[in-house]
């Protein structure tokens, strides 16, 4: 599985890059050889309310063809790769089970008390 780290908007030390490559890997590395490769984009964006969030998305590529991404968005580089990488790690599961991951009901999504 290769792993592929790029950055933009600020500078991408050795250190950040370790940890993204180490994040990443354990997360893709209990689906063994149905990955081909991953590759995790991070990059600075303006929030519309002020000061800058940080964004990390990820894509993987499986040994079927197929292509998944996810992305995530926090203040903390390395809470917007946690996420991004967990989410990812679910659509590789859904996609390796034929979609037999479970997950909730859309009427569970809906507020309390919202009329409709």
């Amino acid at each position: 599985m290769t792993i592929d780290v790029t950055g933009a908007g600020f500078v991408l030390t050795k250190a950040l890059r370790g940890e993204v490559r180490r994040r990443v890997l354990l997360a893709m590395s209990r689906f063994g050889p149905e990955v081909q490769g991953v590759t995790a984009s991070l990059a600075e964006a303006r929030n519309p309310l002020g000061g800058v969030d940080q964004r990390c998305r990820v894509r993987v590529r499986l040994q079927s063809g197929l292509v998944l991404r996810a992305e995530a968005m926090n203040g903390i580089i390395a809470t917007a790769v946690d996420r991004s990488v967990a989410h990812l790690a679910l659509l590789v599961a859904e996609a390796l089970d034929g979609g037999a991951v479970r997950r909730r009901p859309a009427t569970a999504l809906r507020r309390r008390g919202s009329v409709e």
